[in-house]
């Protein structure tokens, strides 16, 4: 069974049932796919077992986020729960995730640095929003082996401005020009 149609009429339909509280519903589902993810005991515990609850299936999700599921987001779960579609869920969540972004206009990336750089991430945000017309949100991630600058990644687009990357592209030439000698 293909279940991308499922998921995508799923979460049209939160998407168009969560319209007052959006905002919330849509972070506590990037929260709940995120964590989901990371822990795929959480996302089996909720969408694989049946002999669990739905109460303590809520329990767990509210255990996920840190704080009680918005009442639109758990009438939502309790309406996957009832029509027997709770392994569908996280495609569900990032489903709604994408389709709500695409509703706001919202762009998500990733800025790669060497070390922690204060405003620089803003700096990046401002500047994109400005030049796409788009709200554009930067996650921030350090990674030492950067050796300098940055590395950004939006959609498909990825400016590599770092040393390491300057590395990379200086081995490749000197290579290439070795080759030719030869």
């Amino acid at each position: 069974m293909n279940t991308g149609p499922i998921a995508h009429r799923y979460a049209k339909a939160l998407l168009k049932y969560s319209t007052g509280s959006g905002e919330l519903v849509y972070s506590q589902a990037c929260v709940l796919v995120f964590r989901m993810q990371q822990y795929r005991q959480l996302a089996d515990a909720v969408q694989k077992h049946p002999e669990i609850s739905l109460e303590r299936k809520l329990e767990i999700l509210a255990s996920a986020l840190g704080e009680p599921v918005e009442a639109q987001l758990q009438r939502f779960v309790i309406l996957v729960h009832e029509h027997k579609r709770m392994e569908y869920l996280e495609r569900m969540l990032y489903s709604f995730i994408e389709q709500y972004r695409a509703m706001n206009a919202i762009m998500v990336g990733k800025l790669v640095t060497a070390a922690p750089v204060a405003g620089l991430k803003d700096r990046l945000q401002a500047v994109l929003s400005a030049r796409t017309g788009v709200n554009v949100v930067l996650d921030e991630e350090v990674d030492p082996s950067v050796l300098g600058g940055f590395v950004l990644s939006i959609e498909d687009l990825r400016i590599d401005a770092s040393v390491a990357g300057q590395f990379r592209l200086l081995r490749r030439e000197l290579i290439d020009n070795n080759n030719r000698i030869v």
